[in-house]
């Protein structure tokens, strides 16, 4: 999305810049083959039959519209088309524009463009002063993958000597201005190659990815483990798009959603009943080869094929004869390019083999350490150039387990160019951290500057995990005359990639914390494939229990990024071996009374109820805590692990299916997710998440980096002293609402 990036100029009196006095209308230097629009009142564009697409100024990141200035600017909008679709002849551009009501028509025009076509040029005359609608087509010949769509004005006030700033000068593009593409589904034509096309299409950049995952419930290790790992790595594909994933039974093989069938066709009957559109054919039950003969039970099978019930659609078939095959075809899966066997409409998997160890806090794009420079973090060298330039973006992400003690300073240090005769007294270099203005300095050396290194000092509290930083150049060129012809592509100013972030912080997480979840989803992310993540579902699986696995694993993947495929282990409760026990984060969900492991923490956790009260202790004798819990509330807490002091397990657990229907909730839903507050357990109401911290002394610690790399060495864990619990507020009573 692209940011609201208005740039007030500043009274023309006080300004120098320039652009031509007298220059050809638009229109007539661009070319005669322009059709003028026809203004008529403003109406909202009917809307066409069928599949219909309306890209917005909010969706193009100008909710409030955008005002055009000066003599000739351009505001430029990217947007995609869908690999998918086929784009139809009335898609069409519905603008609505204002402007100052002193332009000459006859010198005057605003421009529509698409990839630098111009579709319409409007003169703006008296007709057209207040708002005014037009409908511009929109040829579906002239659309790419990647588009660029353009509002371009030319505007004079004046025959006579103009100032190039004057408030006369302006046109408005309304906030109820939007593309429309009115499309229909191609058939699809699929190839492993190409996945996760067409289950999840790159260039869809603005509705929700829907995917249909059919797994039954009765199913071997293996195949939940095949379940984890594709829905982790579809995750992982999506990142920032939003990704709607639900669990399907046999009807969603009629529905308009692409699907991913999981576990042998004895398992899982879906499979059977799509085999006369499968590309290795099936016979009693066993996938064969393309000679006909029956594959071996630990060979993996992979399938992306047409939906036989709905040809604009696809199915991805993770399978095998045997258990073990289906482990093999999703890991070999989630491995991507590392794995070019994968090409066509389906895979024979004879054997996997594990990449090398991911490594421990290798996250791409995130401040690692004191010092990491812009560069190391995949941002780059960016220039403004001109007056009207917009503003540079740059994400900052920290690691989540860099620890920033209160009341110290984080340094910015800015590596900074800008051009030679600015107008001293106008241009300045002005920095915002997270929205807010920290630092503005004078560009006021008349020779330029070179490298200039400017340091700003930021107190940690205003440094979080995800840090929007923008800079904004406000430069203006000295001695211009009103009545010469002048460009501002002189005037400019850079932000280098050597620009760097000191920090006082140290490596070390204070844990439990189910807030850090949303930071990245640390600590199950410390290694980006999960290979320290194990997840235990009770052996009698449920349908909740599933769909609330689905939507947590779909999180964790949209907040990480693995290169070399996941690693997660998934197993029921009775089969956890005692070794992946002691070794990994777990991940624990099922309803109290149906998944057996959290009897072993029933001593560990805080809120295990049998009832609706439950009030907590501390010795026995001091209260610490009552909770007001519904039934129906789904409960996550995280607490120390108690078969490794150096790994956590997280619980999704509640009474009963609403309870776990509404874990799953937490993590499907972005708002809700995002509410996640710091504590080490969040009741799950109908309306959200409520976050508290209910520890005794001693039952959190900052885990260290060398902590999380080894697994049995001697912990060198800090307690967190009793300042950390006042910081955090929550000693008092609290209370929970019951959920509505």
């Amino acid at each position: 999305m692209i940011r609201t990036r208005n740039r007030l100029i500043n009274q023309w009196t006080t300004l120098f810049m320039l652009l031509a006095v007298v220059t050809a209308p638009t229109a007539l230097l661009l070319g005669s083959d322009i059709a003028l629009a026809q203004s008529t009142p403003v109406a909202a564009a009917a809307k066409p039959a069928g599949n219909s697409l309306r890209i917005g100024m909010k969706d193009l990141g100008d909710p409030q519209g955008y005002r055009l200035k000066t003599v000739r600017t351009q505001r430029d909008y990217p947007f995609t088309r869908p690999k998918g679709w086929k784009v139809l002849p009335s898609s069409n551009i519905h603008l609505t524009f204002q402007h100052g009501s002193n332009l000459l028509p006859e010198r005057s025009s605003l421009n529509v463009l698409v990839n630098n076509r111009i579709l319409k040029s409007i003169p703006l005359g008296k007709d057209n002063v207040t708002a005014t609608a037009v409908n511009i087509a929109v040829p579906p010949e002239l659309l790419k993958d990647n588009n660029i769509l353009s509002f371009q004005v030319d505007q004079h006030y004046t025959y006579k000597c103009e100032d190039p700033f004057s408030e006369e000068l302006w046109t408005e593009v309304l906030p109820d201005t939007a593309l429309t593409l009115n499309y229909s589904w191609e058939p699809v034509h699929p190839d492993l190659a190409q996945y996760p096309f067409p289950l999840l299409d790159p260039l869809n950049n603005y509705t929700p990815t829907v995917v249909g995952y059919v797994v039954p419930q009765s199913v071997s290790d293996q195949s939940l483990e095949a379940f984890g790992v594709v829905a982790t790595h579809m995750g992982q594909q999506a990142k920032w798009r939003e990704l709607k994933p639900y669990l399907g039974d046999d009807s969603a093989l009629y529905s308009k959603d692409n699907l991913v069938l999981i576990g042998t066709p004895s398992e899982n009957p879906a499979i059977q009943s799509i085999a006369s559109g499968l590309d290795l054919s099936l016979s009693g039950g066993k996938f064969n080869d393309k000679n006909g003969a029956t594959l071996p039970d630990d060979y993996g099978v992979l399938q992306l094929v047409p939906n036989p019930n709905n040809p604009t659609r696809a199915i991805l078939v993770v399978s095998g004869n045997g258990p073990d095959g289906v482990k093999k075809a999703a890991h070999v899966l989630a491995q991507g390019s590392l794995n070019k066997v994968l090409v066509g409409r389906s895979a024979i998997i004879k054997d996997y083999q594990k990449g090398a160890d991911y490594p421990y806090r290798a996250w791409d794009g995130f401040v690692l350490q004191s010092g990491d420079n812009f560069d190391s973090l995949g941002l780059p060298t960016q220039t403004a150039r001109g007056i009207t330039a917009l503003p540079l973006f740059y994400q900052i992400k920290v690691m989540p387990d860099i620890f920033l003690p209160g009341k110290t300073k984080v340094k910015l240090h800015t590596i900074y160019s800008y051009a030679s005769q600015l107008d001293a007294t106008q241009s300045k270099l002005e920095v915002l951290l997270n929205g807010k203005a920290i630092k503005s300095v004078p560009l006021d050396d008349k020779n330029g500057k070179s490298l200039a290194d400017l340091t700003i000092e930021i107190p940690t509290e205003e440094f979080h995990t995800f840090n929007d930083l923008e800079y904004r150049f406000h430069v203006y060129p000295e001695k211009y005359d009103l009545c010469r012809f002048v460009t501002d592509v002189h005037i400019w100013g850079t932000v280098h990639n050597t620009s760097y972030i000191e920090f006082p912080g140290e490596v070390k997480a204070p844990l439990p914390d189910v807030g850090l979840i949303n930071d990245g989803g640390y600590p199950f992310t410390a290694y980006q494939d999960l290979s320290k993540t194990a997840l235990v579902l009770p052996d009698n699986v449920g349908r909740t229990d599933l769909e609330a696995m689905l939507q947590f694993l779909t999180r964790v993947g949209r907040e990480s990024a693995s290169r070399k495929g996941i690693e997660l282990a998934t197993y029921h409760a009775s089969k956890l071996p005692d070794d992946v026990k002691k070794d990994r984060n777990l991940i624990i969900i099922g309803q109290r009374k149906q998944n057996k492991l959290f009897d072993e923490l029933k001593d560990k956790a805080s809120l295990l109820t049998e009832g609706t009260w439950n009030t907590l202790q501390e010795d026995q004798k001091n209260k610490l805590a009552q909770i007001n819990y519904a039934p129906g509330q789904g409960i996550v807490e995280e607490l120390l692990s108690p078969w490794n002091e150096n790994r956590v397990a997280l619980l999704l657990t509640g009474e009963n299916d609403t309870a776990l229907v509404r874990d799953a909730q937490l993590f499907q839903n972005d708002a809700w997710f995002k509410a996640i507050k710091q504590g080490n357990l969040t009741v799950v109401n109908d309306n959200g998440p409520q976050s508290a911290i209910l520890l005794s002394k001693g039952e959190a610690r900052f885990f260290h980096a060398q902590d999380q790399r080894g697994g049995f060495q001697i912990p060198t864990w800090a307690w967190i002293i009793g300042g950390f619990f006042a910081v955090m507020g929550f000693f008092s009573v609290l209370r929970f609402l019951f959920g509505r």
